[in-house]
């Protein structure tokens, strides 16, 4: 783990991973009253800054299991989330559930992650919206509500240092992810154009240890993230050029280009993925159903 000082008081916290799935980066923020901003560091890790820190706020930027699960080394903090994935934070069996893994062979890749994570419901104390500000001393603490990665996904921004950490807007080459029942590609779109008509001079993420630096910089970076989501469509597009079916279509694997271990479980999000882009499609009336599958219009 690095402690990565970007003011005084404001510390980009990369995980040991390097910010790698089933972990993330977090951000600390020392002032009159001290933040953490998520808790997805390894669990040695979230424990030692719960014992060399007082954390007044911990702040989910949303509620998947790599952002949430160091929560309850912080009994005392107030626990801060976005009011549209409190419910998830506050339930393990919500959030399985958000990943329509169901079925046991499915259902024990999850049971595995938990247990890896020591993953537990938790408490969350304090709902907010967008826009929200929280006074923490020399520095506020904007909310940014970015939905599409999850229902309430979010940013967090402070305006003094014109800094902003963009959560799992997470600028990694893989690009976007939408891989959960509750994710919707539009909301994930119009999320990241928003923030693409917006200045900053730093940004950090969850999954990128980088601290990016300067806002033309930032935009392009974040046009080239978006991206991804097209080059996905596109190549879809040029395989519906014949007819073929959802399974084929999955097969494809063109978000994973190769699906890791466990595969079935990396298919399974594959093919969420791929519904979300043909509904999509369908409803610009670019692709349409056909009785073997899916075909061009």
């Amino acid at each position: 783990m690095s402690f990565v000082s970007i003011t005084p008081n404001i510390v980009f916290v990369q995980s040991k991973s390097g910010g790698r799935f089933p972990y993330s980066n977090s951000l600390l923020i020392k002032d009159k009253r001290t933040a953490l901003i998520d808790t997805g560091l390894e669990p040695a890790l979230v424990e030692r800054i719960a014992k060399k820190y007082h954390v007044d706020l911990v702040f989910n930027s949303h509620c998947h299991e790599d952002h949430i699960a160091g929560n309850h080394y912080f009994p005392k903090s107030t626990i801060c989330a976005h009011r549209l994935d409190a419910p998830v934070i506050r339930s393990i069996n919500k959030l399985i559930s958000l990943y329509g893994m169901s079925t046991p062979n499915l259902n024990s890749y999850m049971i595995e992650l938990i247990q890896q994570l020591s993953l537990r419901d938790s408490r969350v104390d304090i709902e907010f919206e967008d826009g929200k500000q929280f006074d923490l001393g020399t520095v506020s603490l904007q909310v940014l509500h970015t939905p599409g990665h999850s229902p309430g996904h979010c940013c967090f921004l402070i305006p003094e240092e014109k800094l902003i950490f963009l959560a799992d807007i997470d600028l990694t080459s893989f690009g976007p992810w939408y891989g959960a029942l509750n994710s919707v590609l539009e909301d994930f779109i119009t999320s990241i154009e928003q923030l693409m008509t917006m200045r900053f001079d730093i940004a950090v993420t969850s999954h990128k240890i980088d601290v990016f630096k300067d806002y033309k910089v930032i935009r392009e970076i974040l046009t080239q993230y978006l991206n991804r989501i097209f080059q996905r469509e596109e190549k879809l597009l040029t395989y519906l050029e014949d007819e073929h079916s959802f399974d084929e279509i999955v097969n494809q694997a063109i978000v994973y280009r190769k699906f890791p271990k466990p595969v079935e479980n990396y298919r399974h999000m594959e093919s969420i993925i791929m519904q979300k882009h043909i509904t999509r499609l369908i409803a610009k009336g670019i692709v349409k159903q056909t009785e073997k599958g899916y075909k061009l219009c």
